[in-house]
């Protein structure tokens, strides 16, 4: 659908990305990213100032090391501290790695209306980056492993926003398994805004570098655009066998990986034997399994550290016991269990942690045995599990006198009680407790309505905008989305002297058509031709009707000899038109921009019409 591409040059869609960040579906990076990329951007920025902030973080530092070390990157000797992993790689790509890490973690955190699809995108973005960076182990790539990575986990941020603001229809394209451009094309028609215009906003906004951003929307162009030598569409062929051969990955289906990776090396220019390829897949594997493995190392953790004693089917709501004494747990157990509640045992936070995106675990209940305060981690653990507010936590100490026992109360306990309370006592406290509970669901619910209604409320506007800006006979774009494409476009004219073309089309002798087979002919014969510049121009381009039996192409980054290869094409198929009222034949001018003579998009369309009626004057008979 090439009629609508110009959304993302049209008012409208910055008022949709707004809907949608006010409703808080778009995704977002961590504060130890930004502050990261914040510093890369001062004058004052050195080495050991990043390291600080990257220490603060201990899956940052972790992915850091594991990213400087591996296997097939620089040789030497392993990298063992950030400050070394940070000369390997370089701060700004450090500072790109926090991004992509840190959304993704953000992604995996949040609720969404369909979490098996949202976490499926999470897992693809990882496996994408995975194959990507393993990529830049051939010869003659000229990319670094660290920012392919980082460009293939943030390629498509913008379809997790969607499948959160449109859950129910997102999820229904999702599952054709469109390729990328055929899924943008989709998206515009269906949701008014597709997920690269998103995806490119947020990237702009974090101030991710031009070049890598130039890659991932080179790499969703369709195939003929993506050819080239250059460092950026190098980067844009291997983002995008990344993201076709990831699903082959998550799966584990070697044949499938040396199918997609054989093409992918083509790509490159690069031919290896069978034998070559069946080790690479194995390598690749082995690569994967060593990410797949540390994302999910809390899950596995969780698994073998929580105990649940209560039935799944009969359990209204469960407690997660902490650190509580294994004679004084089984005490209690029979007391919760005959109020109906299950219980969960957990020794360590990693299983806490793990316990996050359990809706059904409403209490924890903490015993700090010692008199020393929550550490900094805890703290931060402490303070999201309260901050749910559809939990509730208890937490048990020596001495309710103790200077951290007010503490605990001023980050989030709901109760603080001493560790020799019973078990009765306890359960009394957490019925008190499960009346807030129950507001703080029911808000949450009234919440989850208005967002209902709201997203629907912004499609339904998003529609009308759009049927504001397009032809409604043809679907094609209209004068006035028209006009906001070529200001758009002829701003990037006069400051990067990047070239544009158009084309002006008349259909030949249509008023025949109209005077000899009535107007609903003369209609179908505008549709089809309309059909035909839909299958004929390209995605970035953007065809118009003016209006009657007048069109108009606009061809970003196109020259003369690309605008007489469209021109000649276009009058071959409405030509192979089969209508009753016989071959359409049609009259096409065109002009490329000159920002020496041409001072706006008016002349551009003007020479083009000059053109035009040169063409027309120039037939045998006319005049």
């Amino acid at each position: 659908m090439n009629d609508e591409s110009v959304v993302s040059d049209t008012l409208a869609e910055d008022s949709l990305l707004l809907q949608i960040r006010a409703l808080g579906h778009l995704p977002s990076p961590s504060s130890t990213a930004l502050r990261l990329y914040a510093l890369i951007q001062s004058d004052d920025v050195d080495l050991h100032k990043m390291a600080e902030v990257i220490k603060g973080d201990v899956a940052l530092t972790v992915r850091l090391i594991r990213l400087a070390n591996r296997p097939g990157g620089n040789p030497g000797r392993p990298v063992a501290s950030v400050e070394e992993g940070l000369m390997r790689l370089g701060l700004k790509t450090v500072a790109g790695l926090a991004v992509g890490m840190s959304v993704i973690d953000d992604a995996v955190a949040s609720s969404a209306p369909d979490a098996s699809a949202y976490l499926a995108l999470c897992r693809h973005s990882l496996a994408a980056a995975v194959l990507a960076e393993w990529m830049c182990d051939r010869p003659n790539v000229p990319a670094s492993a660290a920012d392919l990575f980082t460009c293939a986990l943030l390629a498509r941020i913008g379809q997790l926003a969607l499948l959160r603001f449109y859950p129910e229809p997102y999820s229904v394209l999702l599952r054709l398994k469109q390729n990328a451009h055929e899924l943008l094309g989709a998206e515009r028609e269906q949701l008014g805004i597709d997920h690269q215009a998103i995806t490119l906003a947020l990237l702009q906004e974090w101030g991710f570098p031009d070049p890598l951003t130039e890659a991932i929307r080179i790499s969703e162009a369709e195939p003929e655009l993506r050819v080239g030598n250059d460092r950026s569409h190098v980067m844009a062929q291997i983002l995008n066998f990344a993201w076709e051969a990831a699903p082959a990955l998550v799966s584990r289906r070697p044949e499938k990986i040396m199918s997609h990776l054989e093409y992918g090396l083509a790509l490159l220019g690069q031919n290896v034997l069978a034998e070559e390829l069946s080790g690479m897949v194995g390598n690749i594997l082995q690569h994967w399994l060593e990410w797949d493995s540390h994302k999910q190392e809390h899950d596995h953790s969780a698994t073998s550290a929580v105990q649940d004693t209560g039935d799944p089917e009969t359990v209204t709501a469960q407690l997660l016991l902490v650190g509580v004494p294994e004679d004084t747990r089984q005490s209690w157990e029979p007391v919760f269990v005959e109020r109906g509640y299950g219980v969960l045992s957990a020794d360590s936070w990693g299983a806490v942690t793990a316990q996050m995106t359990n809706e059904r675990v409403e209490f924890m209940i903490l015993w700090q045995d010692g008199l020393r305060t929550l550490g900094e981690q805890e703290k931060r653990l402490f303070e999201s599990w309260v901050g749910e507010g559809r939990r509730a936590i208890v937490v048990l100490v020596p001495d309710l006198n103790a200077p951290f026992a007010h503490e605990l109360l001023e980050i989030g306990a709901d109760i603080v009680l001493p560790c020799t309370v019973s078990a009765t006592l306890l359960g009394a406290q957490l019925a008190r407790l499960e009346d807030k509970l129950v507001v703080a669901r029911n808000l949450e619910s009234e919440q989850s309505a208005h967002r209902k209604l709201l997203s629907e409320l912004v499609l339904t506007t998003r529609k009308l905008h759009l049927q504001a800006l397009t032809d409604p006979l043809t679907g094609l774009a209209n004068r006035r989305m028209a006009e906001a494409f070529l200001k758009r476009h002829w701003s990037l004219v006069e400051r990067r002297n990047i070239p544009l073309g158009c084309l002006i089309i008349d259909l030949d002798d249509f008023k025949r058509i109209n005077d000899k087979f009535g107007h609903d002919a003369g209609d179908a014969a505008l549709r089809a031709f309309a059909a035909v510049l839909r299958e004929n121009v390209r995605q970035e381009d953007l065809a118009v009707r003016l209006g009657g039996d007048e069109f108009l192409v606009v061809c970003p980054l196109a020259q003369v000899s690309n605008l007489e290869h469209l021109r000649e094409r276009l009058i071959e198929a409405a030509h192979r038109l089969t209508l009753e009222t016989g071959p359409l034949s049609c009259s096409i001018g065109f002009a490329e921009s000159d920002r020496n003579t041409m001072k706006s998009p008016s002349e551009l369309l003007k020479q083009a019409d000059e053109h035009l009626m040169r063409l027309k004057r120039s037939r045998p008979g006319k005049g």
